[in-house]
């Protein structure tokens, strides 16, 4: 399948399409600023209280009259080009993959290298990353208690990129991407632009002297083997000791991490809605990810999205691996607020190997958002079908070879599932989803059974409070916080039921004992369908990271799948 590397299939429809928007964007702009003047997140109401003159509160009461009559004058050019942009909705591509070739380099006080190689029966891992980053059009972000949306979206990037690619203390790996001439270009005030990435070197070592204290005190580093492809720089990855814990009878290990874990292969995005973002966004994490789907989704009327959509799926996946085949689909029965924008699931089929027969060695990845509606949990299932069924329907006819060509059966490395389900395992009122059949094909790291949660499992929304004194505060405070079972519980959002969660039982808390908070981003993967030769069935380790504190209203959670100890078969 050929993969859509630009929105539009012809040149004319592209010339329209930023036409249409250059005239709809200073009206939506205002809008924009306007509805933001009227919502001050608590880190403004803040500094408005320590403002002895008045003169933020001033500038508000100035500027939102002033919002408000540039955005009647701007309407009647919105007004045509919106008449001109919704038609050529419907013949807009549904996702956007855009390719950047690295130039990969490793820094340490020694001389440090690792060669290429093929795919090796043993020692083989892939590591996952899920995100809900709340990209959302600032207006819209300041209910979530955020603001500047273009700068997040960048610090998001960055912090990212240069968590996964500090590899350990003293060891850096850079990554410079081939020059994108369209986004080399000067930034503009539409949905286009292009920015230098100046001062991105001082982030750079910032992040990495910042891991170095964090583990500075740690011991050894352990070097484990990981498969390569090989036209794919890969490395070795470095194992973190020092916060790692196991829980009872746990196979693996667990954290909650201030970075994002070395070697990262595939990171998975939810509500990356504003266009401008996913421009910033896209061009941080090219610096690490030379593969990513992004603008995900269909705007306007089209296909089984009945209602106008207003805001794409919001979903990014980006990979260290060649991406094959992807496909989006749009979930028909959004209700409320959730129909305005075009929710579903996008599939996409890697090329993780080459095995000793010449048979290409795949993964297969699914990223999802789920109806975010309470109380809505028919909804939800709806969707779980869904996902299920389209799923099925994706591997199937992504393996089928080409009409007239015979090929050798692709192997099966891995089979995930990564997004934002909008429900928890814990709360009664999610018992539906709780018991979908989702959780029989695919296995939750998390997850002891319905409605029972791992005592060490984290709930992923906590940092309402934690944005209200910091705009950025520090990954190692946060992780240090989320630490501390009963330092986490003034963060954490709870379920609202107080029977299903660990040592919940006290008769009128509201807040449980050990409850670790909603759990509504989840990690799941899969073993039926694998191929036999390349099982990978067992969680090497798994981390909840608080990288992104202050950047979005949810943890980040990552895994890390490993062979079995069965070894090679």
């Amino acid at each position: 399948m050929v993969l859509h590397t630009t929105p539009y299939s012809g040149a004319c429809l592209h010339f329209l399409d930023g036409l249409s928007w250059s005239l709809v964007f200073p009206c939506y702009w205002l809008l924009d600023q306007l509805l933001a003047s009227c919502v001050a997140t608590s880190l403004e109401k803040h500094r408005r209280s320590q403002d002895p003159c008045s003169f933020l509160t001033l500038c508000v009461l100035i500027s939102a009259p002033l919002y408000l009559l540039l955005l009647l004058a701007s309407l009647p050019l919105a007004l045509l080009g919106f008449v001109i942009w919704a038609p050529l909705q419907a013949v807009r591509q549904p996702y956007l993959y855009t390719h950047r070739r690295l130039v990969w380099t490793f820094i340490r006080k020694k001389q440090w290298g690792v060669g290429l190689g093929e795919w090796r029966p043993q020692g083989r891992s892939f590591c996952f990353c899920s995100a809900n980053v709340c990209l959302l059009p600032d207006s819209l972000a300041r209910f979530n208690n955020l603001s500047d949306t273009h700068r997040r979206a960048r610090e998001v990037g960055k912090r990212i990129r240069n968590g996964a690619r500090a590899l350990a203390p003293g060891i850096l790996l850079l990554t410079a991407p081939e020059p994108d001439p369209q986004e080399e270009e000067a930034e503009t005030g539409n949905h286009r632009p292009g920015e230098q990435t100046a001062g991105d070197t001082g982030s750079m070592t910032a992040s990495r002297e910042s891991l170095a204290r964090y583990h500075g005190g740690d011991g050894g580093i352990g070097i484990s083997s990981n498969n390569t492809l090989s036209h794919v720089p890969r490395t070795s990855i470095f194992k973190r000791p020092g916060r790692k814990r196991r829980h009872g009878d746990e196979t693996f290990d667990h954290e909650i991490s201030a970075f994002f874990p070395a070697n990262l292969d595939f990171l998975a995005l939810q509500e990356v809605f504003d266009h401008g973002s996913t421009t910033r966004l896209r061009r941080q994490l090219h610096r690490y990810f030379p593969y990513v789907l992004s603008d995900v989704g269909r705007y306007g009327w089209k296909g089984c999205c009945s209602s106008f959509k207003f805001l794409n799926s919001g979903l990014m996946l980006a990979s260290r691996y060649p991406i094959l085949d992807a496909r989006f689909e749009c979930y028909p029965n959004g209700r409320g607020e959730d129909a305005l924008a075009a929710k579903g699931a996008l599939f996409a089929k890697v090329h993780v190997g080459t095995s000793h027969q010449e048979q290409r060695v795949v993964g297969y990845l699914t990223c999802t958002h789920l109806h975010a509606i309470e109380g809505d949990a028919s909804v939800r299932c709806e969707q779980l079908d869904l996902l299920l069924q389209w799923g099925a329907e994706f591997r199937q006819s992504s393996s089928q070879p080409p009409e007239g060509e015979k090929v050798l059966e692709d192997l099966v490395a891995f089979d995930v599932v990564l997004g934002d389900l909008n429900f928890d395992n814990c709360s009664s009122e999610d018992k539906l989803e709780q018991q979908h059949a989702l959780f029989t094909q695919y296995k939750d790291p998390c997850r002891l059974g319905p409605g029972e949660d791992k005592p060490w499992a984290l709930g992923l929304q906590p940092w309402s409070k934690l944005q209200s004194s910091d705009p950025f505060p520090s990954p190692c405070v946060s992780a240090r916080v989320m630490e501390n079972e009963e330092g986490r519980k003034e963060y954490l959002v709870f379920p609202p039921s107080k029977s299903h969660c660990p040592a919940s039982s006290q008769k009128g808390r509201k807040i449980p004992l050990k409850g670790n908070g909603r759990r509504i981003d989840y990690m799941l993967y899969s073993d039926e369908g694998l191929s036999l030769l390349l099982l990978l069935q067992e969680i090497e380790e798994f981390s909840f990271v608080t990288q992104l504190a202050g950047l979005t209203d949810h943890l980040s959670v990552a895994m890390r799948l490993a062979e079995d100890s069965g070894g090679e078969r």
